[in-house]
């Protein structure tokens, strides 16, 4: 009987096993923390702005509410449209810096060795809270549409945003978090491990040439964004230009980096490109000076050392990690079709439409492939060159045969600077060197000779006498 109870015990307790426990206290408070903690600062954060933008315009606070919601909408990308206008183009910065909080509080939570079953739970909490404030959200916009113009948005698409946005920086964080242990339990293949550095290096270059673009081209307009600042009238209206200048900077880098590869940024009926350009109506946003006013220029073609330069620098990545040429040309295509499908991504994230104004875009489709391509035609390129100045041989130097010197040179040369000694010459100094470095004989013992008789020469009789204390010597 006792041993059926505790078979019975022992199932029950592997049953509670798989099925698992719930977290506990602290584990709570840590997944709150992961679900409402970032979305809990970008609500207090769009409050604060919008109640100050209220106040500073002398307006009633009737639409505080809808203008929050409408800020959590934008601040995620979500198309929203106000008083019949659609607005598509949201600021990329905001986004940028909520993924950044996010994937940094997810990779607070998780370590490498945290259960499967926490990370999941860690996971599903970063998308839970989000979408939980996007359902309030989205209630709250239906009430105010009659205060504000606010229509609410799409369901859909404002929770398919959410959810991608804060799903791709909390997996970002997560990968951080247990990379080791992803590639240790994992098993993850060599080359994949190999190629994140790479990557990483090429986007950094990318983006690095396009702030560089954008740079240029604003010094070179400096007075059309000066004047555009102060169209603002007031300090509370230039600060809010100069304020959404900065928030729009990553949209306008895109476009930059979109035109350095060969592709097209267009503005309603603006468009620029490396080879032609087309005028149009512009908002009043002082970042918006980068735009060329002539046509396109000869030295423009310049800017193609952006995406070229990246491709050189990832073909001799890629080469230094592998010899041979077949890897490292793989591993070259494969980072810049990486390279190029996030190119596309940030792409279209980065346009949409922006009212009576038309659709600001980039040529997806050109913008990732032109991408992908210089990056794979240079980084070819620069690895097979690679390889090859590492694969060839190294020029061969004949030693020159050592000359046989006589030991009595090998000590004049020894000891040139001493002079002899005793008034003896330097050949016998030598000789008596060269006689040092013989190994020396061992000594021989004395052979006693008979004793002779002075008179006669003859051998005399002699008594053979022990010493003293050898008595088994012979007598006579």
């Amino acid at each position: 009987m006792s041993d059926l109870l505790s078979r019975d015990t022992r199932r029950a307790a592997a049953r509670t096993a798989r099925v698992g426990t719930g977290p506990t206290p602290d584990q709570s408070r840590m997944l709150a923390a992961v679900a409402f903690k970032t979305s809990g600062l970008v609500v207090v954060i769009a409050t604060t702005l919008v109640l100050v933008t209220l106040v500073s315009v002398n307006s009633d606070l009737t639409g505080t509410l809808g203008a929050i919601a409408g800020t959590w909408f934008a601040v995620h990308l979500v198309p929203l449209t106000i008083g019949g206008t659609s607005l598509g183009v949201a600021p990329l910065l905001p986004t940028l810096i909520i993924g950044w909080s996010v994937a940094r509080t997810v990779h607070r939570a998780v370590d490498p060795d945290t259960e499967r079953r926490m990370v999941r739970w860690v996971f599903a909490a970063s998308l839970a809270g989000p979408l939980a404030v996007t359902a309030i959200a989205l209630a709250v916009a239906g009430d105010a549409s009659t205060v504000i113009g606010l229509s609410s948005p799409n369901a859909l698409a404002a929770f398919s945003w959410v959810a991608g946005v804060h799903a791709a920086a909390s997996g970002t964080g997560l990968i951080l978090a247990r990379w080791d242990s992803l590639v240790l339990r994992r098993g993850v293949p060599e080359w994949v491990r190999a190629l994140v550095a790479p990557l990483v290096r090429a986007l950094s270059i990318l983006v690095a040439g396009g702030a560089a673009v954008v740079l240029l081209a604003l010094l070179a307009s400096w007075e059309t964004a000066g004047a555009l600042v102060e169209s603002g009238r007031d300090f509370v209206g230039m600060l809010g230009l100069t304020a959404l200048s900065v928030l729009y900077l990553p949209n306008v880098l895109i476009g930059a980096l979109a035109v350095a590869t060969g592709s097209t940024a267009g503005f309603g009926d603006a468009s620029v490109s490396l080879f032609a350009t087309t005028g149009g109506p512009l908002p009043p946003l002082p970042i918006l000076a980068v735009l060329p006013e002539g046509p396109a220029q000869t030295i423009w073609v310049v800017m193609l050392a952006v995406p070229i330069g990246a491709g050189l620098l990832l073909g001799r990545d890629c080469a230094i990690r592998s010899a041979d040429i077949q890897v490292a040309v793989s591993s070259v295509w494969v980072v810049a079709a990486a390279a190029g499908v996030l190119a596309a991504l940030f792409g279209y994230a980065a346009g949409g439409s922006l009212g009576t104004f038309g659709t600001v875009e980039v040529t997806v489709w050109s913008f990732g492939l032109l991408t992908f391509a210089w990056l794979a035609v240079a980084g070819t390129i620069s690895a097979a060159i690679v390889v090859w100045r590492r694969a060839e041989p190294e020029p061969e130097h004949d030693e020159p045969a050592s000359a046989v010197v006589p030991a009595a040179e090998v000590a004049i040369e020894a000891a040139p600077a001493s002079e002899p000694k005793d008034g003896l010459d330097v050949e016998e100094v030598v000789e008596a060197e060269v006689v040092d470095e013989l190994p020396a004989e061992p000594a021989q013992e004395p052979v006693a000779e008979p004793a002779v008789d002075a008179d006669t020469d003859e051998p005399l009789d002699a008594e053979i006498v022990a010493p003293p204390g050898d008595t088994d010597g012979p007598a006579r």
